[in-house]
């Protein structure tokens, strides 16, 4: 079975948001697979230090888990998306799969927020082309991301330093994990990543400027 993959589609999907205003010096940083007790706690001090805002697409499963966490995190004045309840490749499944995926996590989240997403991303960012309908009947964006950092494999963190600062560019958004066994490396080295961007004279913008 074809698999839709972000890299292939960019110019096939013109309809989902893979970057946002390249004519500034702008960055969207956004966090995948959370909340997780003990890394998301560590990423929000971080951003706050930093005064950056995100966008954490959360899995409905660690949101039932954490609600505290979710509170804590649209508190903070950050931008919570739908990321499935699964964390299951949504891709050229049934209909019905897909929508219990999405509705699923989005009554989680309207229950400790009281209001809805305006964003999803799919797991491992793969979708078909029904997601355009999708998205209309779910009142969503549908959002990849233009910088990987790779934060998902055993890389020192000095790799995912220079990875990001390699491939930035104006309206990056920039896909992390805070919910992942790796996540303790970008951790180490996120401080140094968002120093390095202000350095550059990037700002940390929210995705809801893109709407």
């Amino acid at each position: 079975m074809l698999i839709i993959n972000p890299s292939f589609t960019r110019h096939l999907a013109p309809w989902t948001i893979w970057k946002g205003d390249s004519k500034n010096r702008t960055v969207y940083l956004t966090f995948d697979d959370g909340p997780h007790p003990q890394y998301t706690p560590e990423v929000l001090k971080i951003l706050k230090d930093y005064d950056a805002t995100a966008a954490f697409f959360l899995t409905g499963e660690n949101i039932v888990r954490h609600p505290g966490l979710v509170e804590r995190i649209h508190s903070e004045g950050h931008v919570i998306g739908n990321h499935g309840f699964s964390h299951m490749n949504l891709a050229f499944k049934k209909r019905q799969v897909v929508f219990g995926e999405i509705e699923r996590t989005d009554q989680a989240i309207r229950q400790i927020t009281g209001s809805p997403s305006r964003f999803f991303r799919p797991p491992y960012g793969r979708f078909d082309f029904r997601f355009r309908k999708y998205m209309k009947q779910f009142d969503y964006r549908l959002v990849n991301w233009s910088l990987l950092t790779e934060d998902f494999r055993e890389h020192p963190p000095e790799f995912l330093l220079k990875r990001v600062m390699a491939h930035v560019h104006p309206g990056a958004i920039i896909l992390m994990h805070d919910g992942l066994p790796t996540t303790p490396i970008l951790i180490q080295i996120l401080p140094e990543i968002l120093n390095s961007l202000k350095k550059k004279h990037y700002r940390f913008v929210s995705l809801m400027e893109l709407e």
